[in-house]
């Protein structure tokens, strides 16, 4: 049985990432998948000793201001749109939060920017070309649902 906090933590997870994952997507992306890249990624965008990006920071370098739609002890995570579409950040209270969030997210297909402990969802990976020059990490693209 898991201790309650982690409980806790998978329940926020799993609602999030499909949301997330669901508008990033824009209704399952047809792009190709990159197996294992959640863990890839995650340890590619790694900066050691520097503390994360806030929601408000990743907004900012997106070129909006957030709106923020979830703020627990495991995760925040901000809305904004651009005239490139629609943008949502998260940030994780812990490296393992991302990993579980993205290996949830990815399946669903979509298009993140992925650094310490925080992740960036786009239209597009052309669309996360601009925040990353600003905070880093590291453009994946999820798995995409067939069939839709």
């Amino acid at each position: 049985m898991l201790p309650s906090g982690r409980r806790r933590a998978r329940r926020a997870f799993a609602p999030a990432a499909v949301l997330c994952a669901a508008l990033a997507a824009g209704a399952c992306s047809a792009a190709p998948a990159h197996p294992g890249s959640a863990h890839a990624a995650h340890a590619a965008a790694r900066t050691e000793g520097a503390a994360p990006a806030t929601v408000e920071q990743l907004a900012a370098a997106v070129g909006c201001t957030a709106e923020l739609v979830t703020q627990a002890e495991e995760l925040r995570q901000g809305a904004c749109q651009t005239g490139q579409g629609a943008y949502r950040m998260t940030t994780f209270a812990a490296a393992e939060g991302l990993r579980s969030w993205l290996a949830e997210a990815e399946p669903y297909g979509g298009f993140y920017l992925v650094g310490d402990r925080w992740v960036v969802t786009g239209p597009s990976a052309d669309a996360l070309a601009g925040p990353r020059e600003h905070l880093g990490g590291r453009v994946e693209t999820g798995a995409a649902h067939m069939g839709h």
